[in-house]
């Protein structure tokens, strides 16, 4: 969960409200995912994915933003890159690249940052989507998952609400 300060920092970075399936996710966010392991043995020996790929601490999304925007970056061509403003990352891969959302609202869903060669793809269409992704390939047992019904009431109770746009105010 991140609070109303780290809220207001972050759309200070990113120049626009925070996207409400964002805010709901982080007052929701799913259980299974602050315990799956990133390892190909899933014990969590390099780390969980709230730690990488979908952040679930206020002081590590943070960090992270403000990293994204420290300087500039070339791309292949020798082009500089500059990141940019409304682009909220929300984790990374672990080789380097970002999990981001568009906070203007131009570019929908997830989209991952290749480093190489500075571009930005789109990974899933919905943070829901995003969120089932890392569940299937972070989990041993996704049946498991699925017959917990907390897990699957929080998730669902997380996604119910049609998916505005707006920020928080």
């Amino acid at each position: 969960m991140i609070d109303e300060q780290t809220v207001q920092l972050l759309q200070q970075l990113c120049g626009h409200p925070l996207p409400q399936s964002f805010l709901r996710l982080m007052a929701a966010y799913p259980k299974i995912l602050k315990t799956a392991g990133r390892s190909d043995s899933g014990s969590g020996s390099e780390g969980v994915v709230s730690q990488v790929e979908l952040l679930d601490a206020a002081d590590s999304l943070i960090e992270i933003n403000r990293e994204a925007r420290l300087g500039m970056l070339s791309d292949p061509k020798g082009r500089e890159f500059c990141w940019p403003e409304p682009y909220l990352v929300i984790g990374e891969t672990g080789d380097g690249d970002y999990y981001c959302l568009d906070t203007s609202g131009e570019q929908q869903g997830v989209l991952q940052f290749l480093n190489q060669p500075a571009e930005f793809e789109c990974v899933t269409e919905s943070l829901e989507e995003f969120v089932e992704m890392l569940v299937l390939a972070f989990t041993e047992d996704d049946d498991e998952c699925l017959s917990d019904e907390d897990d699957e009431d929080d998730e669902e109770d997380l996604f119910d609400e049609e998916d505005d746009d707006e920020g928080a105010r």
